[in-house]
């Protein structure tokens, strides 16, 4: 079948393909779930809410030849409980998930099936935006979860930083004594 059951193929094989992107957001006081049709929408088991919150998603891509490009998210008409942990604080998108959906309708704007997931990354930046005196918008980049695939891990291998994370464990306790050690490959007898 390929990527898509049954369902979702015969929407696609159709001369008119009804879909819509879902986004859900995992800030850390109060996870979202977006989507850009109008309305409160059920699927996949959650509820997503309608035109208001999510203006736009652009950058959308492959990640092709080692790089990671960034998704950016334009949130309007946002809570303004938001708006001051967006100004307060990093912690509120500072690697935290974010994830992009698509989900596939029938002629009558009914789901078919569960969303299929197109993108999964972690937020990276909130920023304020002010258009005009009363309303602002959002601006949130995320990246793609390849982004830090060549960055060291948390910590070295040492003794020390083994046994912070496994107490007790004596696996690298000779880890020192190696460093800058000439050891002869194959030792011959006589």
């Amino acid at each position: 079948m390929g990527y898509f059951d049954e369902t979702k193929a015969a929407a696609l094989a159709g001369s008119v393909v009804r879909a819509s992107y879902l986004v859900h957001l995992d800030f850390a006081t109060n996870a979202r779930r977006l989507w850009l049709g109008h309305g409160l929408l059920n699927a996949g088991g959650y509820e997503w809410s309608g035109i208001g919150e999510l203006a736009s998603i652009s950058g959308i891509e492959s990640a092709i030849g080692g790089s990671a490009p960034q998704v950016t998210f334009g949130l309007s008409g946002v809570d303004p409980n938001l708006i001051g942990a967006a100004l307060a604080t990093s912690d509120e998108v500072k690697g935290r998930d974010a994830a992009i959906y698509l989900q596939f309708f029938d002629e009558a704007a009914q789901t078919l099936d569960n969303p299929y997931a197109v993108w999964l990354g972690v937020m990276d930046v909130m920023r304020v935006q002010a258009d005009g005196p009363t309303t602002r918008r959002i601006e949130l980049t995320a990246e793609t979860l390849f982004t830090r695939r060549a960055s060291p891990p948390w910590g070295y291998l040492s003794d020390r930083d083994q046994n912070r994370l496994f107490p007790g464990d004596r696996g690298l306790e000779e880890m020192a004594a190696m460093a800058n050690k000439t050891v002869e490959w194959p030792v011959f007898k006589s």
